[in-house]
């Protein structure tokens, strides 16, 4: 039986569902074009949705938010939507994906997730879904089957550029979003990077840091996100995390990792990069900084990061650029910012 299998609504259904004809080896994004979709024996389609059983484009495994050892008590958000503005549902027969324009911010997150390249984004600056069959890829099955694992296809290119509308306007994005669509956009990009990923529950005061991550190289990330531009308590309140990551938590203070998530870099003059280097300088911790911009770059790319070493997104007095760290990630990242702030200090 094909790996490509009806979600868990199928026993309701009476029309037949859809797998696919040939096995599918590679889906290849380009920005503001349909996925396509690289077949066995040299065919090439566009992606369309199957709607999968397990609706990785609408919901996550639990089990990619489940923190070892003693942060899997660190109180984060429960729910698994994979969109921040809940655009994406089932259609009202219940068998294919659709995605309301009005609420979509086109952050990409939901195409990231699609299995086999169903979901692009558009010129316009939103999420879009594939529901046909343009290329006649799929075939009709009466089974029923609710126990499957998806193929893992490698996915190359990128769902958007910097002129993608989503970067461009990110910041108006963020002043628009709530606290839990925000903090769900950046637990839901970490976890894009194959990071192990956690966020503050709005209301939860037991816990003072707005994140936690946890690195394939054993290091734990201990994150504060600030959207807007009063960006300067971020690298104090990362020593407070510090301390109750090491002293609550047990983790050693030289496997902790502090990350700053900003909407964008303030200007050069404000005191958030002395703060930084007295950190580094008087307690010997260097803090991490990386922007929402950032982060939605390396997830469009397919990126996945192992840990931030050789100094990547450290952020100093006089040594403020995004672009090397994107760069030992991304080849052939343009010289590009998709808005003022995005990578280097706004000036």
């Amino acid at each position: 039986m094909s790996d490509f299998v009806p979600h868990k609504k199928s026993l309701e259904r009476t029309t037949p569902l859809r797998i696919l004809r040939v096995e599918p080896q590679e889906v290849q994004f380009k920005p503001n074009a349909k996925a396509n979709l690289k077949l066995a024996g040299g065919k090439d389609a566009l992606g369309t949705c199957l709607g999968c059983h397990d609706a990785p484009c609408i919901e996550l495994d639990s089990g990619r938010m489940e923190l070892s050892g003693d942060l899997s008590a660190f109180p984060g958000d429960p729910l698994l939507d994979v969109c921040p503005t809940n655009a994406i549902d089932w259609n009202d027969t219940g068998d294919l994906i659709q995605i309301n324009a009005d609420q979509c911010i086109g952050c990409g997150l939901c195409a990231h997730r699609c299995p086999y390249g169903a979901i692009s984004l558009t010129s316009k600056g939103h999420a879009t879904v594939e529901s046909g069959d343009p290329d006649g890829i799929t075939e009709p099955t009466h089974e029923t089957v609710i126990e499957a694992s998806h193929i893992k296809l490698v996915k190359s290119g990128s769902l958007g550029d910097a002129s993608s509308p989503f970067l461009k306007k990110l910041p108006g994005v963020l002043a628009r979003l709530n606290d839990v669509q925000s903090t769900r956009l950046t637990r839901n990009l970490f976890l894009s990077l194959g990071l192990g990923a956690q966020m503050h529950r709005k209301g939860d005061t037991n816990v003072r840091m707005d994140g936690v991550l946890e690195f394939s190289n054993g290091t734990i990330g201990v994150v504060e996100l600030e959207t807007s531009q009063a960006v300067l308590e971020s690298p104090r309140a990362l020593l407070e995390d510090v301390a109750v990551l090491h002293n609550r938590f047990g983790v050693p203070k030289e496997s902790i990792v502090p990350v700053s998530v900003i909407g964008a870099f303030p200007n050069v003059r404000v005191e958030y990069y002395q703060v930084m280097d007295d950190i580094e300088k008087v307690l010997g911790i260097q803090c991490h900084t990386i922007t929402l911009g950032a982060l939605c770059v390396l997830s469009w790319h397919f990126q996945e990061i192992d840990e931030f070493g050789n100094g990547q997104f450290i952020t100093a007095q006089g040594a403020t650029d995004l672009f090397p760290s994107m760069r030992s990630l991304i080849d052939d990242l343009a010289n590009e910012e998709p808005y003022s702030g995005a990578f280097r200090p706004a000036k």
